[in-house]
């Protein structure tokens, strides 16, 4: 058998041939990766390192972008905070109505202090008058009902001076909420703020951004308007 008929038993015909249509032409190959080595090259000489996805956003995108920082910033609300403690020792009205207070407290307490002396020295003077014999049984029995009587007198008078110091403060404590809420509320018509917080050690906000601190012009528009009806 020649070389020529061993040849063309070797090689046979494909029995499922590929189309035409379907065939990528070698050419084709070659502008592909021609094609993706330019964008290669043009991203790794043109194109910065890093490049901030802001930059190639439009500007109404950008716009929106700023804005969201903006509002990521500063908090979801518009909110500001007062320093509660602040406010009580430095606002006048607060200063003043403790003073008040505090001077009433002493008043009631010296007047309590003396009434209970002068029932102690009635019991002492009582005691040695009965130890020596200066008084009869039935004189001593009517001073013992005579002093437990003022003995109780002297524990409802303590309950009331309580009572009387504890409702004088509560309405103070009242009229100093509404001198400072109705300021607050006249200053947020210029501000606008969603919530007014007061803040406190201990209390319920652990930590604020003194950004939101508003104590000092509270406190200065509260000490101006005391002074301009004082």
């Amino acid at each position: 058998m020649s070389t020529e008929n061993q040849n063309q038993e070797t090689v046979q015909p494909n029995p499922h041939p590929i189309p035409k249509s379907s065939r990528i032409p070698n050419v084709t190959i070659i502008n592909v990766v021609l094609l993706i080595g330019l964008l290669v090259l043009y991203a790794l000489n043109f194109l910065p390192a890093k490049q901030d996805s802001a930059v190639a956003a439009s500007p109404e995108t950008k716009k929106e972008i700023s804005a969201m920082a903006d509002i990521i910033a500063d908090g979801a609300f518009n909110i500001a905070f007062v320093h509660s403690d602040t406010l009580m020792n430095q606002y006048k009205l607060a200063v003043n109505m403790r003073k008040e207070l505090e001077a009433e407290q002493r008043r009631l307490e010296s007047n309590l202090q003396r009434r209970q002396q002068t029932f102690q020295d009635e019991v002492e003077s009582f005691q040695r008058q009965a130890q020596l014999g200066l008084i009869s049984r039935e004189n001593a029995q009517m001073k013992e009902q005579e002093l437990m009587m003022q003995q109780q007198e002297l524990i409802q008078l303590n309950d009331t001076y309580a009572s009387r110091l504890m409702t004088k403060e509560m309405e103070m404590n009242r009229e100093l909420y509404q001198k400072i809420t109705d300021l607050l509320e006249r200053f947020n018509r210029e501000m606008g703020y969603d919530y007014i917080l007061g803040f406190s050690p201990g209390g319920g906000i652990l930590y604020a951004r003194e950004q939101h601190d508003i104590t000092r012009e509270i406190l200065n528009r509260l000490n101006n308007e005391y002074d301009a009806t004082n």
